[in-house]
């Protein structure tokens, strides 16, 4: 294997790991958000907005960390797509 194939293969493990993080920190987030709902409508009401601003401000908030991981999770399947063309070649090689 040559010098830039291993660099190059490298860098598509480095992204996909960057990938998978940012994904799994995006479950995480929404999860942690779909949890505290009450809470975070309740913490918007205390600003002094009714019930129904402050759900849709939620609402919006979801809306927006979803389409963020989404987003996220087109950049993972990108990265992995990168990363398995690589490893292909190699793969051949070694059988």
């Amino acid at each position: 294997m040559s010098e830039n194939s291993s660099d190059a293969l490298q860098q598509a493990a480095d992204r996909l790991q960057k990938a998978r993080r940012a994904f799994e920190r995006g479950e995480k987030g929404l999860l942690m958000l779909r949890r505290s709902r009450t809470a975070f409508i309740s913490s918007l009401r205390n600003t002094g907005l009714t019930y129904s601003q402050a759900r849709v401000k939620y609402d919006n908030c979801i809306d927006e960390q979803q389409r963020i991981h989404v987003q996220e999770k087109h950049q993972l399947q990108y990265a992995e797509r990168v990363y398995a063309s690589l490893c292909e070649p190699l793969q051949k090689a070694g059988a």
